[in-house]
């Protein structure tokens, strides 16, 4: 099995990249490269459209305004934008892999967007991942998220 020279973790609004530094008597250790937070991601919707709940009026044909106001046009607005996100995931992964992997990497995101961001990357990068972990890991300190990786422990 190719090493982990890298290790990357993200979730839908924030990314960061460790490198893994081999030491000879107790193992691995992570140290922080690159630490990334999308401020798209983050927040609610109706915070980021300007159209609001009932700002387009419902007429029975040809007349005038009667009764409540529709909620808004069905718009795939938030697939769009967790679509973008997920690109912009994916692009800052192929940098940093880019600059800093120089084998093998391993990558954890949620199981909600681990395939899609995988999809997004570049074949050379992608075939490079030495070992997927579907989980949110980027809240766990980094002495602790060694244990969640198979090829990074200790035999």
């Amino acid at each position: 099995m190719t090493p982990s020279s890298l290790v990357i973790v993200t979730d839908r609004g924030s990314l960061k990249a460790y490198r893994v530094n081999e030491t000879p008597t107790r193992g691995p250790s992570l140290q922080l490269v690159q630490a990334f937070n999308m401020t798209d991601a983050h927040g609610r919707l109706v915070d980021k459209v300007s159209d609001l709940a009932g700002r387009f009026p419902v007429t029975e044909g040809a007349g005038a305004h009667r009764g409540p106001a529709s909620i808004a046009e069905r718009t795939q607005l938030a697939t769009e934008m967790d679509r973008r996100i997920q690109k912009e995931l994916a692009d800052q992964i192929a940098k940093i892999v880019s600059q800093n992997g120089k084998e093998g990497w391993s990558f954890a995101a949620p199981a909600e967007i681990h395939t899609a961001i995988v999809d997004l990357l570049p074949a050379g990068v992608r075939q490079r991942i030495v070992e997927h972990v579907k989980s949110d890991l980027v809240n766990v300190e980094a002495a602790r998220l060694i244990s969640h990786f198979r090829s990074l422990r200790q035999i």
